[in-house]
């Protein structure tokens, strides 16, 4: 009977030791899972909040009434923005195709000729929709590729300037 309690006495540690390695590994397994989760998240929203940031700065740098416009290009929404340079006129279009967020600039006698690969890929995105709810407001939606929105809205604070006011 003694040799029987011996070997209990001997096994219940190693048991005892191997059931707490074997719960400090799951517990090891389960927050790397959600580690791996939170920073895919924050990697997405990251994303999203440089593309918000960019569309935002190229709107706030083409404020003027009648130089920013809404429109479709490429069978997508597209933010549309105009500049005069030299007399000669050239847009700049913002606009998703192929899973990617994109900006085209050309002048705008070329416009015609181009297509939905003809702009510089700037971010993975899955949509981008543009509201006009007004001639000075807009309102637009980004949507990244696992199906995450975030939206902002922008008004044209600037007055258009008659051009012999410069």
């Amino acid at each position: 009977m003694e040799n029987r309690s011996s070997r209990i006495n001997d096994i219940f540690p190693i048991l005892l030791f191997l059931v707490f390695t074997l719960s400090a590994l799951g517990i090891v397994m389960v927050s790397v899972q959600i580690y791996q989760k939170i920073l895919k998240q924050s990697e997405q929203s990251y994303d999203m909040e440089i593309a918000v940031a960019y569309v935002t700065e190229k709107f706030r740098s083409h404020d003027s009434l009648g130089s920013i416009d809404a429109t479709e290009f490429a069978g997508s929404d597209a933010l549309i923005l105009t500049d005069t340079v030299l007399d000669e006129t050239y847009v700049t279009i913002i606009y998703t195709y192929g899973g990617y967020l994109r900006e085209l600039y050309v002048e705008k006698s070329l416009l015609e000729g181009c297509n939905g690969d003809s702009g510089t890929p700037i971010l993975e995105m899955d949509g981008f929709r543009i509201e006009k709810p007004s001639d000075t407001l807009f309102h637009l939606i980004f949507t990244d590729t696992n199906g995450g929105s975030m939206d902002t809205s922008l008004a044209v604070m600037s007055k258009e300037v008659a051009r012999d006011e410069v």
